[in-house]
């Protein structure tokens, strides 16, 4: 049995008719109008999944970078004069695995010495945060941005007085890797000097974390500050989940003593992610208005092709065929140009997408978006999720001009030649 008798035995008439209108050669003025309109349903949807991956690209990588200069939560002291460098606290190695046991999205916990300082040239100062770290502390963040020299390995005791500083520092005082420089320190009333040898230069691209801070050894400040040796100004706490910061953070404050308090990434940078969140109204927006444009445009082709074919509407009504039949054609055709156009998008969409990923052509002003080139992350639920409701929401204002068909009189359109 063919398959155009198998439609037509099963009943399945309108995809038969709908199929078959599809296949007609001859020229038509609605052929030109559903180019256009595949065209324009496709540039609609290619815009939209663009869109969707640039903003989850551009969030994460602000947030991955963020998040690697000062982690996802600190663990401070509960004090309200939070500038007192005596403000010190200490996780004890039972504390440290209790919070590891009770919060299994902690990835790592590292201590922190945090202080001020200036560096002095024989032509220039510049203020800075000099962050202390310890021997565990996790360099990949700064391995990643490194831009010349090596990273300071603090467990050999000769390195102790190296550091990391920024490009940015760098370019603005004249100093290079190897050189050796003097960080003046203002400590109770009194100046003290420090000396210091650049190990390594980052860039991160985050303008004001690279203008201030330099990276030391925890130890070297502590002795300068006249602070324990067990005993620290924070401990930083990254997390494997980022969507779970709030709750991690409730569960690790509720497993702390009473002296110690917690402060996320997001209260620490809120204007960051103030803007971060602002930038999803902006995508909220485009897909909007190209889901009215796909809305329009499908509904105005809809109405052509009714227009045009009110002759064979007439020969159906006239031989039996019901309104509602004859709207599931019409309805049929429209769904297969949505479609082919979704198809095509999602095709134009993709590529742009890896193209981008991979030769980062489309650049950006890192002092303005922390970010050299435009960042694309693909998400396999947002792609389904923009086409599924995509067809649904385009499938069902179809209906309203497919209602078009119960007016036209099968009397008065056909006409015989």
């Amino acid at each position: 049995m063919s398959c155009e008798k198998y439609y037509l035995c099963t009943m399945n008439f309108e995809y038969f008719v709908a199929k078959k209108l599809l296949k007609q050669k001859r020229k038509s003025f609605s052929k030109p109008i559903v180019g256009i309109a595949t065209a324009g349903i496709a540039l609609s949807i290619a815009v939209m999944l663009v869109s969707i991956g640039v903003l989850q690209g551009f969030k994460n990588e602000i947030k991955e970078k963020i998040t690697g200069f000062t982690s996802h939560i600190h663990v401070i002291p509960f004090s309200i004069n939070s500038s007192n460098h005596n403000n010190t606290i200490q996780l004890t190695n039972q504390e440290i695995a209790n919070l590891n046991k009770e919060e299994k999205n902690i990835k790592a916990i590292n201590p922190y010495i945090l202080t001020g300082g200036a560096i002095k040239t024989k032509t220039d100062f510049h203020g800075v945060a000099l962050k202390g770290v310890d021997n565990n502390f996790d360099f990949t963040f700064f391995k990643d941005n490194l831009k010349t020299g090596s990273i300071p390995n603090y467990a050999n005791k000769e390195n102790k007085n190296q550091i990391l500083i920024s490009q940015t520092i760098a370019d603005k005082l004249n100093i290079k890797i190897g050189d050796k420089i003097k960080i003046y320190f203002y400590i109770d009333q009194k100046y003290r000097v420090r000396p210091f040898t650049i190990s390594g230069i980052y860039q991160t691209g985050l303008g004001d974390y690279d203008e201030r801070f330099i990276i030391c050894n925890a130890n070297t400040l502590q002795k300068l500050l006249n602070i324990e040796e067990n005993h620290y100004n924070g401990y930083e706490i990254k997390l494997k989940d980022f969507t779970r910061l709030d709750q991690t953070a409730q569960n690790i404050y509720q497993n702390l003593s009473e002296d110690k308090n917690i402060q996320t990434i997001e209260e620490i940078e809120p204007n960051l992610f103030a803007w971060l969140n602002l930038l999803d109204s902006n995508v909220i927006l485009i897909l909007v208005v190209m889901t009215f444009i796909a809305i329009i445009t499908s509904c105005s082709t809809l109405l052509i092709m009714i227009f045009e074919q009110t002759k064979h509407i007439g020969i159906f009504k006239s031989l039996g065929a019901t309104t509602q039949s004859i709207t599931k054609i019409y309805l049929y055709k429209s769904l297969y140009i949505l479609t082919r156009a979704m198809l095509i998008g999602n095709a134009v969409a993709l590529s742009l997408m890896l193209l981008q990923q991979k030769y980062k052509f489309i650049k950006l002003d890192q002092e303005s978006y922390y970010l050299d080139s435009v960042p694309i992350e693909f998400s396999l639920p947002a792609l389904i999720s923009v086409n599924i409701a995509c067809i649904i929401i385009c499938m069902s204002t179809l209906i309203f001009p497919a209602r078009n068909i119960s007016k036209i009189n099968p009397m008065e359109n056909i006409k015989f030649e």
